[in-house]
């Protein structure tokens, strides 16, 4: 991609240390905006790979990244020099141990030579990545708080992406809305269907040719649609902070178009369609409905977008990380929590040094799987052709030390890296402590779940319960080999 005249770059990396997820929102200073969503790593192909987007100022830019990616931004001078000093300010307000541990999630690196030969394509124009991103996240509520995501002003940003969530669901389910039979009860001149016998005597007195009538007729204004509809009409009105407002203008004028399309469905408030939500019965016609639905309930139920008071601080900036290495952390507990004997699994076991007047740590994993002993540790590492050093050492100190008050002393360990999603995982190496008695280390790697595995309730337990059956095959499959060494 050639520059124009005038133009400059500026390289921006993805989460440098490969430990963060997450989307940003720069101001470019004319009333435009660079968005970034960063991917985990595991969905990309390759990592640290090289880019190059052109932003023109005043318009909207979204680019997509997997950790480690480096991508160029081509603009004018005064907007890069705005892009700088948002990168300042997502970075200024997150300092402190863990920013130090895991890094940033943007930061500004030298350019890349030669980039035109490793340019690949990057994602403009949409927030759907952003909203796998959140899905991946929902995904793991416990990791959504203090320790799950760092960010300013999250309830706006994430309330439209909550928003672009719902308007993909009604697309995908609007074509199918079908007129149902309600009963309706009116006085017609013409009768029809079931005639109130008080209402013929009374047309027989009076003579009017007026009776009141019973009957069923297909119409579009059910409840399904009654909530939904409000649901659109709260995305069409919401106000947005001025740095989001190139990415909700889209999204209104999506709402807007949906809601054009049931013109025949009555309008309910806020409250009301809550309420309705809260009493609605869906039938199996309806069922296909039910995930807008339940969207419909989280855009009805947040009063704004905006947080009252951070208008002046969220002017240049913002950004929301995802630290995945905890992440990580809490689907292997959910997964060992369905394979491990019941009760026995427990996270962040406090672990006495191997020195005297040694500092704590904690054991990530500590479980039985058929009655043995089992430490575990979860690292959110790929392309590692072994047990890296420093996790090895880290093992084999709380192979001696760990002692759980339930459990007792550990008869094995495992360490457990991601790969991607389509790869099958299984023990990738072993290591045996030299010291008696004996104690097996393995690399145990795990399938990361994939795009597509966070879609729904359904992929998602289809996930885990993968996820499980292979960390209790693997594990057994060792102490198969353990047996047969000591035997």
């Amino acid at each position: 991609m050639r520059a124009r005249a005038g133009n400059v770059r500026i390289a921006i990396k993805a989460s440098p240390r490969g430990a963060r997820a997450g989307f940003a929102v720069l101001d470019d200073g004319s009333g435009g905006a660079v968005t970034f969503t960063v991917l985990p790593k595991p969905w990309a192909d390759g990592r640290g790979i090289a880019s190059v987007m052109l932003h023109t100022p005043g318009t909207s830019t979204h680019v997509t990244l997997f950790e480690l990616d480096v991508v160029e931004i081509v603009t004018q001078p005064t907007a890069r020099e705005r892009i700088a000093q948002g990168l300042l300010e997502t970075t200024g307000g997150l300092g402190g141990e863990s920013a130090a541990r895991d890094g940033y999630l943007l930061e500004r690196v030298r350019q890349v030579n030669a980039i035109e030969g490793s340019k690949r394509s990057t994602a403009a124009g949409s927030l759907e990545d952003a909203v796998r991103l959140m899905l991946l996240a929902r995904r793991q509520r416990s990791s959504v708080g203090d320790a799950g995501y760092q960010g300013t002003p999250e309830a706006s940003l994430l309330r439209i992406v909550t928003q672009q969530m719902f308007l993909e669901e009604v697309g995908r389910v609007i074509d199918r809305a079908r007129p149902r039979y309600r009963t309706h009860t009116e006085t017609l001149s013409t009768p029809r269907g079931k005639l109130s016998a008080q209402g013929i005597a009374l047309s027989i007195l009076t003579g009017q040719p007026a009776v009141e009538s019973t009957f069923d007729e297909l119409s579009t204004d059910t409840d399904v649609l009654r909530i939904v509809l409000a649901a659109l009409r709260v995305v069409a009105t919401d106000p947005a902070p001025t740095v989001f407002s190139t990415i909700a203008t889209p999204l209104r004028s999506r709402a807007i178009d949906f809601a054009r399309r049931l013109d025949s469905v009555s309008i309910l408030d806020r409250e009301r369609a809550l309420l309705a939500y809260g009493r609605l019965a869906i039938s199996s016609l309806d069922r296909s409905w039910k995930p807008a639905l339940d969207l419909s309930a989280e855009v009805l139920g947040r009063k704004a977008i905006m947080p009252k008071g951070q208008e002046s601080s969220t002017a240049h900036a913002i950004s929301i990380s995802l630290y995945m290495d905890k992440w990580w952390e809490q689907v292997l507990a959910d997964a060992l929590r369905m394979c491990a004997d019941r009760g026995t699994v427990s996270e962040q076991l406090s672990v006495e040094s191997p020195w005297i007047g040694g500092e704590r740590g904690n054991a990530d994993f500590y479980f039985d799987l058929d009655g043995r002993t089992i430490l575990a540790d979860a690292k959110y590492k790929l392309d590692e052709s072994g047990i890296g050093a420093a996790d090895a050492y880290q093992l084999f100190a709380y192979s001696h030390t760990a002692d759980a008050p339930r459990i007792g002393k550990p008869e094995g360990a495992a360490v457990f890296y991601p790969v991607r999603g389509a790869a099958a995982g299984g023990t990738r190496s072993v290591l045996l402590r030299a010291t008696e008695p004996v104690f097996h280390l393995r690399l145990i790697e795990l399938p990361f779940p994939s795009r597509y595995d966070v879609i729904t309730d359904l992929t998602w337990r289809s996930y885990l319960e993968r996820l499980a059956s292979l960390i209790a095959s693997s594990i057994r499959a060792s102490a198969a080999v353990d047996n047969s060494v000591v035997a």
